[in-house]
């Protein structure tokens, strides 16, 4: 009779001892399970981010707006989100595609606006600068000074004036925090198989930093 109720005591133990492995199993597999969906999440988020802040962008002239080769773009219309008076955040009109069209000094930039949410402003704009412009550069107000926009607009244009060094720049008069305006120095054809420098001119868009520095540009 003793023998037979330690049989059974052992029994109950081993009984108790499978359950809480169970238990600790299956609570186990539940957070991995949670973990692992938390990173699908996280990986999906950051690859989309990465992968749209490295793609780059191309303007198709014959699709003015676009982003995609042989499809128009209805919002570059006048009164869209994509049409030149626009082309931005602060603009606030809705979008119903991405955008893409040129931008900055000599429209030499692609700028993309991100329709992320159709019928919603853009979520961001972006004027990238085309790849002859190398990052980092710094200047200050133009010396002698003179405004970035044509001769045809602005007596004291700097436009197509001859300056001394490669990739000099500086700011402009017409040049403001919230739109600044500036100049640089580039290798341009002289026409007879040569090269000269001179200011090309327009609007900056961070290509290149203000540091306040009087910067002198004339040969």
């Amino acid at each position: 009779m003793t023998n037979q109720r330690l049989k059974l005591h052992r029994i109950a133990i081993l009984v108790v001892l499978g359950l809480a492995a169970v238990a600790c199993s299956s609570s186990s597999n539940t957070g991995g399970g949670t973990g692992g969906s938390g990173g699908s999440t996280g990986g999906g988020t950051g690859g989309t981010t990465g992968a749209d802040a490295g793609v780059t962008h191309m303007v198709y002239p014959a699709f003015p707006g676009s982003c995609v080769d042989g499809m128009t773009n209805p919002d570059f219309q006048t009164g869209g989100a994509c049409a030149p008076e626009c082309q931005s955040v602060g603009c606030g009109t809705a979008c119903t595609q991405d955008c893409c069209v040129n931008c900055g000094i000599d429209q030499a930039g692609i700028k993309f606006c991100n329709c992320r949410t159709p019928g919603l402003p853009y979520a961001n704009c972006n004027c990238a600068a085309p790849p002859d412009i190398p990052p980092g550069l710094m200047g200050g107000p133009c010396v002698p000074a003179g405004d970035s926009r044509p001769l045809v607009q602005a007596a004291t244009s700097l436009r197509g004036m001859p300056c001394k060094m490669k990739n000099l720049v500086c700011f402009t008069t017409d040049n403001m925090s919230s739109s600044e305006r500036g100049c640089i120095c580039k290798q341009d054809s002289d026409g007879d198989g040569g090269t000269t420098l001179t200011m090309h001119c327009g609007s900056v868009n961070k290509w290149f930093t203000n540091n306040a520095v009087p910067t002198e540009w004339m040969p």
